[in-house]
């Protein structure tokens, strides 16, 4: 039986799927597999590519993501939300036709008037490398097929699926690039083509996966559920769009009321860092929280929603807890060691903005909802606003504080955010942490710091090793502790390393 079919069908039991923490994990570690990869290509790359070439690259490269990101027109968002959860092969074919093959028919159309656009530019004024532009638009076209199926995997709950096409393709694409790069051509244009060969590649192999799974039948197309499904994907395209301006204007308006490149560059250190524990953890939770939560919600109503959040929750805030005492204690270690021991007027920047992003895991699962009730327009206008309320917050505080009022107003508007989406969402959709979990983590993570700061981990100087013995001292005096004292996390995770067991060991 496909797993479509076991997807769509009621009597399968529970067991039969992943958890939000085996998903958690999957999508945590294929993250940290694609940045492995990224970490042993960008110094090859550098050598490898003169500053031209790889100015051409990041020109094109930015390009290729604005372009698959509009003329998507928020399919993948759409997939997600309109899988048919229940209701049997027919509904999985109208699925299929109006959800995929029609969006995606609708983006062929798009990338080809994109192609005419980019023939009349070259035929009329040519750019500077115009032919790694049409290799650009060639890639196009596979990329956006690839996020379509990607998608679907993800509806349909297959993590594992998921995250091996996105490590996959990132592992291929490094050494396909590296080995045409180093042996045939060292320019963009190279780079191109061995991303054009493996993308086309996966696009067909992922073809046939897709084709198993779900009906592709263009018979089965419905205007109206077309359009319903674009009503809902594009404000979270636009939605995208504000998201970017909430993390990246601080940056354009530091070199506008500044007018200094090195405090840009101070900031950016400081929030690039920052921004892997957003990859690592935010959007790794996002993922798994989400597949779970739609499906939950359109088989079993609200309650069961609820039931599942508030469950995530009460771990949550204890790793959470952990992080921020992490980022307060060695955050600075951590951003210098990385960095090097030159960057250390960073560190403030990394510490306040890797809490701002440990927080916002936490608060957004809280109000997590409008998605739910397919309330994307709702959802934009929050992002949108959270976007002006920092660019507004920036003009009073970069001029007072520097680099660190652009941390400030990002602070200050992701509060705003987390409280208008929390404000927002249904009242039988939101929660708030376990009260009780709640004063225990903050009662340790307290009680970690106070020991970190009166021993100075003692005294050693090397930040690994003061990184090395705060993990100790959380061990001792963070871990253990909460799982004497929390009952309900100890049944969690027996539960959990229960339930793997039986999906790796299901005979026994």
């Amino acid at each position: 039986m496909s797993s479509a079919a076991n997807v769509i069908d009621p009597s399968v039991p529970a067991r039969a799927r992943a958890g939000v923490t085996t998903h958690y994990l999957r999508y945590a570690t294929g993250n940290v597999l694609v940045m492995v990869a990224g970490f042993i290509s960008f110094p090859i790359m550098t050598r490898l590519l003169d500053t031209s070439q790889y100015g051409i690259f990041g020109y094109f490269d930015a390009w290729l993501l604005i372009l698959a990101a509009l003329f998507k027109l928020g399919a993948q968002h759409t997939i997600l939300r309109f899988y048919p959860h229940a209701g049997g092969r027919s509904a999985l074919a109208r699925f299929g036709a109006n959800h995929i093959l029609a969006p995606f028919a609708v983006s062929s159309v798009l990338w080809m008037l994109g192609v005419v656009a980019y023939a009349v530019i070259v035929f009329s004024t040519p750019p500077e490398a115009a032919t790694v532009g049409w290799i650009m638009l060639m890639l196009l076209l596979p990329t956006m097929w690839i996020s379509y199926v990607n998608a679907f995997a993800f509806a349909e709950e297959r993590s594992d699926v998921s995250v091996r096409i996105s490590v996959g393709q990132r592992w291929c694409e490094t050494a396909c690039i590296l080995l045409v790069v180093y042996f045939i051509a060292r320019s963009t244009l190279g780079v191109y083509l061995a991303r054009l060969g493996v993308a086309l590649t996966f696009a067909i192999g992922l073809t046939f996966w897709l084709r198993r799974n779900v009906p592709l039948r263009a018979r089965y197309f419905d205007a109206s559920e077309y359009i319903d499904g674009l009503r809902y994907g594009v404000p979270l395209v636009l939605n995208e769009i504000a998201a970017t301006l909430l993390a990246f204007a601080d940056r354009l308006m530091l070199r506008l009321l500044l007018v200094d490149f090195a405090a840009v560059g101070v900031y950016t250190i400081g929030y690039g860092l920052a921004l892997n524990i957003n990859n690592l953890f935010n959007l790794a939770l996002y993922n798994a929280y989400t597949q779970v939560s739609v499906r939950e919600f359109e088989t079993n109503g609200a309650a069961a929603v609820l039931r599942t959040k508030r469950a995530v929750l009460h771990g949550l805030v204890y790793f959470c807890a952990m992080m921020i005492v992490g980022l307060v204690v060695v955050g600075a270690d951590g951003l210098l060691l990385m960095a090097g021991s030159d960057k250390t007027a960073s560190a403030p920047v990394f510490v306040l903005i890797g809490i701002v992003y440990t927080l916002d895991g936490l608060l957004s699962i809280c109000g997590a909802g409008l998605l739910l009730l397919k309330r994307s327009r709702s959802v934009l206008l929050l992002t949108l606003s959270a976007a002006v309320l920092n660019v507004i917050l920036n003009f009073f505080l970069i001029p007072r504080f520097g680099v660190m009022g652009a941390a400030y107003s990002s602070m200050l508007s992701f509060t705003a955010l987390n409280t208008a989406r929390y404000l927002t969402c249904p009242r039988e959709l939101r929660a708030l942490p376990d009260a009780r979990a709640t004063v225990i983590a903050v009662a340790l993570g307290a009680l970690c710091v106070a020991i970190a700061h009166f021993t100075q981990l003692g005294g050693v100087q090397s930040h690994a090793l003061r990184i090395l013995m705060l993990a100790a001292l959380l061990l001792i005096g963070f871990v253990a502790p909460a799982f004497m004292l929390d009952g309900d996390l100890r049944a969690a995770a027996l539960r959990h390393f229960a339930s793997v067991r039986q999906r790796t060991h299901p005979t026994r």
